[in-house]
């Protein structure tokens, strides 16, 4: 037989698949995985052209060369294979229509042989006088290589027997694997698997007998003779003869039924069995968790006892890994036995380790009358009995480090696996593994797993979606799976829009004795009146993380007092810390603290933590954009509004914008709760808009402004709050403007206007001017930009805001040079720098930018290239992307104007990428001085394409001197035929 590599191995159970050393192989189309599958149940034996196209298409549904089409296939499965094998796999045996061929691969490669051989082999062990654990644990192997419906997908006579075979084979696994759980007597949910598999097998009366056995075993007598009646009703006949010699040993109580009386009672001695919990069916992923558990629990080089601690939400599967971890570590690394106690650490009343101590010295063969009454009695004798064992103890749902310090063995032959929700850093030792969600594509796995692959695979999206909706919580997902398998022809997208409600979301995470809810409700019944308060309102925010400082704000506590309250929902894993001082809650644990305050709290309760909140947020807000621009606090505030808290402090403008940046999301929340909320005051939502608008820039940022601020004023306006609504429709028009959205911002800066009130809204008034005097000056209307700049500056000297004077003496120099007033116009640019000097900051730069644009229109492009070159690193530093584009286009123009054409090129290359992300006026203006740069250069063809892609811009923008400019610089090249008409 040909060698293959050595990771090479084929899979039936499940869709057909091929892999070479962990890797996948690419088999192709559809119908050759059915050919495939039919070569590899063959065993190597002949399969003959004729049988093949028989095995692969109904006689309907052949193509019209079924033969052709076969010989097709078989080329591209032996082009696929070859690349993993150093000689041919896939054999042509004989030749025209007798011929056929053969696939030879070690049985052993295919994983229907130990599969279909698993019930014979578990037979020869017992037959050979081997243990019913020996036997059992082939049953077990083999169907855990059942990965869902065999040959899923694949719809031809052949996969249609072969699949059906299988399915027979996994019954009879299952059979003869509960009938041995039901002989050893270990398994105290044996009932439940039992029911669960009658369901699915109905017709069986060999798992009719064990669910009748565990449930006389369980004390339920009644419930297993209704077994034996529903079966007969089932058949329709009487069941045969070994369920009606059981229910006739039910009836009068053979006492034989019973397990001896230490069975599934006592762990286990060297040798016996142990009451150890069994693996949960179908485990999924965690493969580098489990890798790192058995590392931990099976370290050679340990002078102490192993402590390992699990820990992580509910519902995330600490139990389910420990259990899978013990089972998979097998009885040689731990051969004296295995001891197991659920701790209850979620109760209201976790279970008092004296108690424990009680059964585990019960179960290590200790008397009642010799187990001692005294607590210290109590441990000693219980590590006196461990201190020459090997043993592992897997203490579930600890509670707490007091809980579980008397549960360590002395022995540092054993180990002992914790797991919890809290975070037991007090365990001395310990090593701890933090378990958080299933990966995204393990959590699709695992509901492939249940619901079988031609549900996933019909609706790939909506089960991505689906996993999402759940948070990768292992609980959640199991739940959906078990709700959706029980109604096959359920729409996956269906349960997705279910999920998607977050008030209900909780309530489709039900089924049966498990939900999601549930299991946060025990975490949540332990905490303290301040940490359900905090846990409650932390929820609040529509944001996915907060900081610790504005969690304190929300809080209404100070820094110190909120960071014990919120570490303390985190080492009881009800809520997470990602990063430093930033705190957040899993989806599901967001949707049920919500669900809680709603029951729970005031109606005014969560608007009350909210508006501390936005009070909080404005006066950071305020102090950054203080710091960002280098103004006195005053002169940025354009409404009467006294935020009560101090907020933070900034020392450098980098620090202001950066934490802008940072809470910009929760800031937008805030803005948009005061719309929907009355009770929150808008006027503190509009002033905070506007910080968010003059602090940071982009494109996006500022059409999100816009966005808000058009809802502000339109709910300004609806309560008649006035002042409110001409800051909003200020806002509004100020970003629409950096944005290039020109009409629409100056209706929206007059309206702001018609609403000021002169005298109270002065500062506003001079800002709205300033802006209209930028506006006009981008429209070629200088006479008009000179009246609204000198009306803004104006005002702003009126009221002491030399800053903000500073800025707009900038704007309107450059409008004096456009006008020829040259020397006044270096005179207000060189004042307004002068204002705007001092610590770096957003206000200096600009005023250095403004200073450059004079001074070039002056003729001094040596100095102005100077100062804009100066200009250009605060705006990078502080993250001005508009200004910093507008900064390099500058200094672009003016190595072109001095005829250092390669340098101009080379930096309007640098800054155009920045100037798409923020401006297309910017942009524009790039282009512009590229294509001009490279006409001496001699790139022709490129220069044309930059102006006409300039010229199109300005059009867009309705920039009538720009676009005269850029035809009239066209035209000058019209007979070059590097420009293209």
């Amino acid at each position: 037989m040909n060698t293959p590599a050595a990771g090479l191995g084929f899979a039936l159970l499940g869709p057909v698949r091929a892999w070479c050393d962990g890797l996948p192989v690419d088999l192709g189309q559809p119908r050759s995985h059915e050919v495939l599958a039919v070569l590899l149940a063959a065993g190597g034996r002949t399969v003959s052209l004729p049988l093949l196209v028989d095995a692969v298409w109904d006689e309907g549904d052949r193509p019209s060369r079924p033969e052709h089409a076969v010989r097709t296939h078989v080329w591209r499965l032996r082009r696929a294979l070859a690349l993993h094998a150093a000689e041919p796999l896939l054999m042509t045996v004989g030749d025209g229509g007798t011929g056929g061929y053969a696939l030879r691969v070690p049985a052993h490669a295919v994983d229907t042989w130990a599969f279909e051989r698993a019930a014979a082999r578990a037979a020869e062990i017992r037959a050979s006088g081997g243990s019913a654990e020996h036997a059992r644990e082939v049953l077990t192997g083999a169907l855990e290589l059942w990965t869902g419906e065999p040959l899923a997908g694949l719809h031809g006579p052949h996969a249609r027997t072969l699949r059906a075979r299988l399915q027979q084979a996994r019954q009879s696994l299952l059979e003869g694997r509960l009938g041995l759980d039901a002989e050893l007597g270990d398994r105290p949910r044996l009932a439940a698997e039992a029911g669960a598999l009658v369901m699915e097998f109905p017709d069986s009366e060999r798992l009719r007998a064990v669910q009748m056995l565990a449930l006389y075993r369980a004390g339920r007598q009644a419930e297993a003779l209704g077994v034996h009646e529903d079966t007969r009703r089932h058949l329709g006949t009487a069941p045969g003869a070994e369920l009606a010699t059981l229910h006739q040993r039910i009836l009068r109580s053979d006492p034989t039924l019973r397990l001896p009386e230490d069975s599934g009672r006592r762990p286990r001695t060297p040798g016996s069995g142990s009451a150890f919990p069994s693996p949960v069916p179908g485990f999924t992923g965690r493969d580098e968790q489990l890798r790192d558990l058995t590392g931990m629990l099976t370290r050679t080089d340990a002078s102490a006892v192993i402590v390992s601690a699990v820990n992580g939400m509910a519902g995330v599967g600490k139990t389910t890994l420990a259990v899978h971890t013990a089972h998979g570590l097998g009885d040689d690394a731990f051969p004296d036995g295995r001891l197991y106690a659920d701790l209850r650490g979620a109760d209201a009343e976790p279970l008092h380790p004296h108690h424990v101590l009680e059964r585990f010295l019960r179960g290590l063969g200790v008397a009642d009358e010799d187990i001692p009454d005294d607590a210290d009695e109590r441990v000693a004798l219980y590590r006196t009995l461990l201190a020459d064992r090997r043993m592992l103890l897997l203490l579930d749902n600890a509670a707490s480090c007091e809980q579980l310090r008397p549960l360590i063995p002395g022995a540092a032959d054993c180990a002992v696996l914790v797991t919890s929700r809290a975070w037991l850093t007090g365990l001395a030792g310990a090593r701890h593994l933090r378990l958080d969600v299933m990966p995204p594509e393990d959590a699709l796995r695992l509901l492939r797993r249940t619901i079988g692959d031609r549900a996933v695979d019909a609706e790939p999206e909506a089960a991505a979606a689906l996993v999402a909706a759940c948070g990768h919580l292992p609980l959640a997902l199991r739940i959906v799976a078990s709700r959706l398998a029980a109604e096959p022809g359920r729409p996956l997208a269906d349960m997705c829009r279910r999920l998607a409600d977050e008030r209900r979301c909780l309530d489709e995470l039900r089924t049966g004795d498990a939900a999601v809810d549930a299991a946060f409700e025990l975490s949540y019944s332990t905490l303290s009146h301040e940490q359900a308060r905090a846990f409650r309102l932390l929820a609040v925010p529509d944001v996915p993380d907060l900081a610790l400082s504005s969690a304190a704000a929300l809080l209404g506590l100070g820094a110190d007092e909120a960071e014990e309250l919120l570490e303390s929902l985190v080492e009881l894993s009800l809520l997470e810390s990602h990063r430093l001082d930033r705190y957040r809650f899993h989806d599901l644990v967001r949707a049920f603290a919500r669900a809680r305050g709603a029951r729970e709290d005031s109606p005014g309760t969560a608007t009350r933590a909210l508006a501390g909140l936005l009070d909080f947020c404005l006066a950071t807000a305020r102090n950054a954009d203080t710091v960002a621009h280098s103004a006195e606090p005053d002169e940025r505030t354009l409404i009467d509004v006294v935020p009560a808290s101090p907020g933070i402090t900034f020392a450098t403008a980098r620090e202001a914008t950066d934490w802008m940046r940072e809470e910009t999301v929760l800031q937008r929340a805030l803005i948009a709760r005061a719309c929907a909320d009355d009770g929150l005051p808008l006027s503190q939502a509009a002033d905070l808009l506007d910080r968010l608008n003059t602090v940071l820039s982009g494109i996006t940022h500022l059409t999100a402004v816009s966005e808000q601020a058009r809802q502000v004023a339109e709910v300004a306006a609806r309560r008649g709050d006035r002042p409110s609504e001409a800051l909003a429709r200020y806002v509004r028009g100020n970003a629409l403007w950096h944005a290039n959205a020109f009409p629409e911002a100056e209706r929206e800066l007059h309206r702001s206007l018609e609403l000021c009130d002169h005298d109270a809204d002065l500062r506003l008034c001079a800002s709205a001017h300033l802006t209209l005097c930028a506006h006009a000056r981008v429209r070629g209307r200088f006479d008009d930009a000179v009246t609204h700049g000198e009306a803004s500056v104006r005002f702003f000297r009126t009221l002491g805001a030399a800053t903000a004077e500073g800025t707009a003496l900038g704007e309107l120099a450059f409008n004096y040079a456009r006008q020829g007033r040259l020397s006044e116009a270096r005179a207000a640019a060189g004042r307004g720098a002068e204002l705007l000097g001092g610590r770096e900051s957003v206000s200096k730069a600009i005023g250095l930018y403004y200073l450059a644009r004079v001074l070039r229109l002056c003729g001094d492009r040596d100095e102005a290239l100077r100062r804009a070159e100066a200009a250009l690193p605060l705006f990078r530093t502080l993250n001005v992307s508009s200004f910093e584009a507008a900064s390099g286009n500058l200094i672009a123009e003016l190595h072109a104007e001095e005829e250092r054409f390669a340098l101009a090129a080379q930096t309007a290359e640098t800054f155009l990428p920045l100037a798409r992300k923020v401006s297309a006026m910017l942009e524009a203006g790039l282009l512009r001085t590229l294509g001009r740069s490279l006409i001496p250069l001699g790139q022709h063809a490129r220069a044309g394409a930059c102006l006409r892609a300039a010229l199109e811009l300005f059009e867009g923008l309705r920039a009538e001197q720009d676009v005269a400019h850029l035809r009239r610089l066209l035209d000058e090249h019209a007979t070059a035929p590097f420009i293209e008409r």
